[in-house]
């Protein structure tokens, strides 16, 4: 009888590691508190899932499948959520029945959705769409009621900069923030006339805006983000501080005039805070807080007495703010946490991507309080533990950056960094996507490095400079990683149009494209002398780019100086330079039409 018991306890055991072992990483990224602040919803970007969270009890209610990709979440009210899905070019809509939750309702809604705010009149959702470098206005009432088309659910769809991830609506409803990426600039729009009232760059250098809040008289916008120095990437820059910071700024809202936007330095002289990644704000507005994915903490400062610099920030933390623990504080949290809010005064509660959990963190003893997993496998494969490896930022001198700083998300940062990559400095080169990576060697740009995981050794020891020992299981895993990077398989197939067949016609004949971006991932393991060289490079031979996935990129040619496709066919990489052929305006565009398809 005993020996039955213990078999049938072994025998459960096993299935259990098994079956968990089968279960998808939850990654949550998003995390939306119900007004009660007892309840959470998480967005689950790899398992593609909305998690139910009891914050109380400690346990997960409900998981359930929404789509592809949901990265970021909000409630409407106390039954019915929103989640974009980024890889299903759509938002979907949440009810909640108890500890139950339901799938309503799906709408394509634009091109790689990803931020989304509601107004507080519950009237409208604003969602940037980062494909379409563009804002969508969302009638709620017609998406709740699923009545109408996609097309008649969006009443607007507003321009703003390259990239659009993260927003927010002002709490008086009269602005709405957009910021973007590439470049990073922050958009203010008037909620009344919907019309845009400001846009402005963060400083010179700025890239990777974080999630923003606005303070609870909706005068102001605080933000976190890197900053590129524009300095070689050297052992000595990295030290010093001169080539990426990770800064707050404040901007006044919804304009003002240069001078008036702030910037604070958090980082601190041989630990740095890589990758800030969200701020939230206490309803009392005496703590901010910022999440820092790379370097795996929570930061806690105290907002009223922040000694915002007048002028350049510098470096580093104002040195009055590192010597007091009650005006700034780091707490580790391990993982990657990414996105977070309070739950009062006292606590808060972060999503905490690599860990698959979300951490109660109490601000009073600067401990985790309760951590609640959301599921996923017992033991990290090689491929998870590459994707560690890549946003973590302690691979780094003194933890400035890590490979997702300037791949972001195993994408491109859009910045232009002068590393050894082209085996000598003095000539800075755009940060190339890293998506199919792994069938595009040779890499760099002159293509000299032909193994992928001698480059990877490369880039930890070069670039980041590490002072950590780079291990096999380092360098396998990170390759591993890479290789399970891809372009996302869009859900809607692109129109054939006329135009989009001419520009095929032309790309592969007159023009002279595919002599030298050929086959399947449009590229080409030789190198060529392209007509875009830059004058100090000794190295005149380049590797074509892959052209896959060109149009979610917002900067072009090694030195980044295209900022859209029609420049590089008219002005710096013109068929009439490489095979004489020259093309008129309606040319260019059919080109263009067929580079966006790939």
């Amino acid at each position: 009888m005993i020996w039955t018991r213990l078999l049938i306890v072994l025998l459960v055991v096993i299935v259990g590691n098994v079956l968990r072992a089968d279960e998808p990483h939850r990654s949550p990224i998003a995390l939306s508190v119900a007004e009660d602040r007892t309840i959470c919803l998480t967005a689950n970007f790899t398992a593609g899932t909305v998690g139910l969270v009891n914050l109380v009890e400690g346990r997960v209610l409900s998981e359930l499948s929404v789509g592809r990709g949901p990265n970021a979440i909000v409630w409407l009210d106390a039954t019915t959520a929103l989640v974009t899905l980024l890889h299903d070019d759509a938002v979907a809509v949440i009810s909640r029945d108890g500890e139950t939750l339901k799938l309503v309702n799906t709408v394509v809604i634009g091109d790689e959705p990803q931020g989304i705010a509601i107004s507080k009149d519950r009237r409208r959702a604003f969602i940037a769409l980062g494909g379409d470098d563009a804002v969508a206005v969302v009638d709620l009432a017609r998406l709740l009621a699923r009545t109408g088309s996609p097309a008649m659910l969006v009443e607007k769809r507003l321009t703003v900069g390259g990239i659009p991830r993260a927003l927010v609506v002002s709490p008086d409803d009269r602005w709405l923030v957009t910021c973007c990426a590439v470049p990073c600039e922050v958009f203010v729009h008037d909620l009344a006339s919907l019309e845009q009232v400001s846009s402005r760059k963060i400083f010179d250098g700025g890239f990777n805006p974080g999630k923003p809040v606005v303070t609870a008289d909706s005068q102001t916008v605080v933000l976190p983000s890197a900053v590129n120095r524009a300095f070689s990437v050297t052992a000595n820059m990295i030290d010093i501080g001169w080539v990426i910071d990770n800064r707050l700024s404040r901007l006044p809202l919804p304009d003002g005039e240069p001078g008036d936007q702030k910037q604070l330095g958090l980082d601190i002289r041989g630990k740095a805070v890589g990758d800030a990644n969200a701020v939230a704000l206490s309803d009392d507005g005496k703590q901010i807080v910022v999440t820092c994915g790379g370097t795996h903490e929570l930061l806690v400062l105290d907002f009223p007495t922040i000694p915002w610099p007048s002028g350049d920030p510098g470096d580093f933390l104002p040195e009055v703010l590192r010597r007091d623990r009650t005006r700034f504080r780091r707490i580790r949290l391990g993982g990657r946490p990414v996105d977070v809010q309070f739950l009062n005064h006292h606590q808060v509660v972060v999503a905490n991507a690599l860990d698959n959990s979300l951490q109660v963190v109490d601000l009073d003893t600067d401990g985790i309080a309760s951590t609640v997993s959301l599921g996923g496998p017992a033991e990290a494969d090689l491929v998870r533990r590459g994707e560690a490896v890549f946003y973590d930022a302690d691979r780094s001198k003194h933890s400035w950056f890590s490979c997702h700083t300037c791949h972001t998300d195993g994408h491109t940062s859009g910045q232009v960094f002068d590393t050894r990559n082209d085996q000598s400095y003095g000539t800075p080169k755009l940060i190339p996507s890293l998506r199919g990576v792994a069938v595009t060697g040779p890499w760099t740009w002159h293509g000299w490095q032909t193994d992928l995981k001698d480059a990877m050794r490369r880039s930890l020891h070069e670039s980041m400079n590490t002072e950590q020992p780079i291990s096999d299981d380092d360098v396998e895993s990170l390759a591993a990683y890479l290789t399970s990077l891809d372009h996302p398989e869009k859900s809607r197939s692109t129109p054939d149009t006329t135009s989009l067949r001419l520009g095929k016609q032309l790309f592969e004949g007159r023009a002279g494209c595919a002599k030298c971006h050929t086959g399947p991932t449009f590229t080409s393991a030789d190198t060529f002398d392209g007509a875009v060289e830059d004058p100090k490079d000794r190295n005149k031979q380049y590797n074509p780019p892959s052209l896959r996935g060109v149009s979610t990129r917002r900067r072009f040619l090694h030195t980044g100086k295209a900022r859209s496709l029609e420049q590089v066919l008219t002005k710096y990489h013109r068929p009439e330079d490489l095979v004489g052929e020259s093309l008129n305006d309606q040319d260019v565009a059919n080109l263009v039409a067929y580079l966006k398809s790939l």
